[in-house]
């Protein structure tokens, strides 16, 4: 009776012994938990260079605009492909100053980043790159040229062509046949724009093509401010690409847009810079 008494003790002994053990053991294995992590940063680089030459227009016409790209690419199946970069804002004074603010780098979530802004000024000789996240100012020696009002204007034409993608040289020009006609007068963004329509002919063989390509590109020029409001050009090898000028004002804009802040550190450069912009 005495031995059976002492297995029941040591039997109930083992099971307080057990109990205990894998309570002691679960409370180790809880734990708090783990705190978020830090949303990764992001670092883009663009590299800029200067402007040689430039050609001082003399009094000219001020204004301020939204300058606007888009291309639609159309493949073979049909399938579209659309590209929207973002806006660009130029500024231009009566003594032929300018100023051009784009998107630098996209976050993430599409959105811009940061701003680069480039000046030109041929009345001081100088062209500038700011760099508004360390607030420095690249700054970049230029020759000015004075030609004459009529080279000014061909000059003028030459720019807004070239941007159209309608321009040859060389043999090709030689090859392709070009035709304009004109689309008359019309009022865009607040001012009088006179259009001209370009078509351009690549015959077969001339670009490894096995049938004739025909590029067609309208122009939209303002006679008052020599300046292009709208480009549209329709290239089978690259799809369509439009751009426009919006939000047209045609007052002066203030000196200071054309000036680095005075907060800013000046470099001198002579040769392209790199921008670096690093998520704060």
């Amino acid at each position: 009776m005495k031995y059976a008494i002492r297995v029941t003790l040591v039997f109930s002994s083992l099971c307080f012994i057990a109990s205990a053990s894998f309570t002691q053991t679960t409370s180790v294995v809880a734990q708090a938990p783990a705190a978020p992590s830090a949303a990764p940063k992001f670092t883009c680089r663009a590299s800029f260079g200067p402007a040689m030459a430039l050609t001082l227009p003399g009094p000219a016409a001020p204004y301020s605009a939204v300058q606007e790209s888009s291309s639609v690419q159309t493949l073979a199946d049909g399938t579209h492909i659309a590209h929207k970069p973002m806006p660009e804002k130029i500024y231009r004074d009566s003594e032929g100053r300018t100023r051009t603010e784009r998107a630098f780098c996209l976050g993430p979530g599409g959105t811009p980043e940061a701003l680069v802004v480039e000046i030109r000024d041929p009345v001081s000789g100088y062209s500038y790159i700011l760099d508004e996240q360390n607030q420095v100012a690249h700054r970049f020696a230029i020759q000015v040229r004075h030609p004459s009002d009529s080279a000014v204007r061909a000059a003028n034409i030459v720019s807004a062509q070239a941007a159209a993608g309608v321009l040859v040289t060389g043999q090709q020009s030689q090859r392709s046949t070009m035709t304009t006609e004109s689309l008359g007068t019309q009022t865009m963004e607040g001012v009088l724009v006179e259009g001209k329509r370009t078509t351009r002919i690549i015959p077969e063989a001339s670009e490894d093509n096995d049938r004739p390509i025909t590029v067609v590109s309208e122009i939209w020029r303002s006679p008052e401010l020599q300046i292009a409001v709208l480009i549209k050009t329709n290239d089978p090898r690259n799809g369509e690409m439009t751009t426009r000028l919006t939000n047209i004002e045609l007052s002066n804009p203030i000196l200071s847009l054309f000036q680095p802040p005075a907060d800013y550190k000046i470099v001198d450069e002579t040769d392209r810079i790199t921008l670096t912009y690093t998520q704060p």
